[in-house]
């Protein structure tokens, strides 16, 4: 038993761990943007490297989201420290990875709803909010 409770405590400081290194991802990509539209460091994807504006946005908003997302995260270990103690950090990385899905998905309709497929500005009209 005392064995078992170590291991379980073991995988939380893991999952934590894990996911205070996401968070302070978030913050790095929050407070450094990358200035100009590059191949190594960003959010990138065809609709977000289009021109300098939609780089912009899609940074902010992709960093904003991500840093969220992170902070949530930090749930998920503490639950599951009380339901399957063995597999937290297992299930933390899975869930972790579909959150940042969720921020590709985010961004790419921020950019959808404000930015047209070349990537000039939608008018005022059109844009909704988020």
């Amino acid at each position: 038993m005392i064995a078992n409770q170590y291991t379980d405590q073991n995988q939380l400081y893991m999952a934590l761990g894990y996911c205070a290194f996401m968070l302070l991802l978030g913050w790095l990509l929050k407070k450094f943007p990358p200035k100009k539209i590059n191949h190594l460091y960003g959010y990138r994807t065809q609709r977000s490297m289009k021109n300098q504006s939609t780089w912009e946005a899609a940074n902010a908003y992709s960093s904003l989201v991500f840093f969220k997302v992170s902070l949530y995260c930090f749930f998920i270990p503490v639950a599951l420290y009380f339901l399957y103690p063995q597999l937290n950090v297992l299930i933390t990385i899975i869930t972790n990875t579909l959150l940042l899905l969720y921020v590709l998905y985010a961004t790419e309709k921020h950019l959808k709803s404000r930015f047209d497929t070349q990537g000039n500005p939608l008018d005022q009209t059109h844009q909704t909010k988020h």
